[in-house]
């Protein structure tokens, strides 16, 4: 269990560092595919199931990441390296299928490079209407809001009667572990000295409401956060 949990977050790890460009996430405008990802998905499911091909090992942790191109209107798979495993050659088989629906554009005004995510165990029996990748993910919380967290916090930093610190704009950031309490606080200010950045230190862990920690496929992670907060 523990050796699952660690690949999924690795892999969340590189969704991270792609996540300005992963196919879910791109504006409708751009999005080169016809119907946008929630079509692209169905249909990639669509070609596994017609074409009769097998499943891998029915893992969370299996995960193909496919860096993509459009070239003439043709989506092309681009990565420098191949692992030959079941699910890099299961994505690359159904992609060809897909590309043969001739769904993509080729409009300049549309991403021509990202990246698309390939979980198999979300498909064949398991795939659900409206599939995305992103829907697999979900944001630490704090109950009521990020506005509910911030005018809690606030109410405490007035608490610590910090000298000349009216109007002053400071950063904050904090990791949300999977049980939602909030450590390795971290205060970024040029203008406060280290007690007075100690004390919205303290104002942070007297907020005594968890946070719902960030879950990927239901499993709890530990997140990182950071806001801005005028003094």
């Amino acid at each position: 269990m523990m050796k699952e949990l660690l690949k999924i977050i690795f892999f969340l790890s590189i969704s991270v560092f792609v996540k300005a460009q992963t196919f879910d996430l791109l504006p409708e405008n751009t999005n080169p595919y016809e119907g946008g990802p929630v079509q692209f998905y169905k249909d990639l499911n669509d070609v596994l199931i017609k074409n009769n091909f097998k499943p891998c090992n029915n893992r969370p942790s299996e995960m193909f990441l496919a860096d993509i191109e459009i070239v003439n209107g043709e989506a092309k798979v681009v990565n420098k390296k191949f692992n030959e495993d079941c699910v890099t050659e299961l994505f690359l088989k159904a992609f060809q299928e897909v590309n043969k629906l001739e769904k993509w554009s080729d409009n300049s005004r549309k991403q021509r490079k990202f990246s698309i995510l390939f979980y198999p165990i979300d498909y064949f029996a398991s795939f659900k209407e409206g599939y995305t990748t992103e829907g697999l993910k979900k944001e630490a919380q704090f109950p009521g809001g990020i506005e509910e967290f911030k005018n809690k916090l606030s109410n405490n930093v007035k608490k610590q009667k910090i000298k000349n610190a009216n109007g002053l704009k400071v950063k904050i950031r904090f990791k949300v572990n999977q049980e939602g309490i909030l450590n390795n606080i971290y205060v970024e200010s040029g203008d406060l000295d280290s007690s007075d950045k100690e004390k919205i230190v303290e104002a942070v862990e007297k907020i005594d409401k968890k946070w719902s920690p960030e879950t990927f496929r239901g499993q709890p992670l530990i997140s990182t956060y950071q806001l801005s907060l005028s003094l």
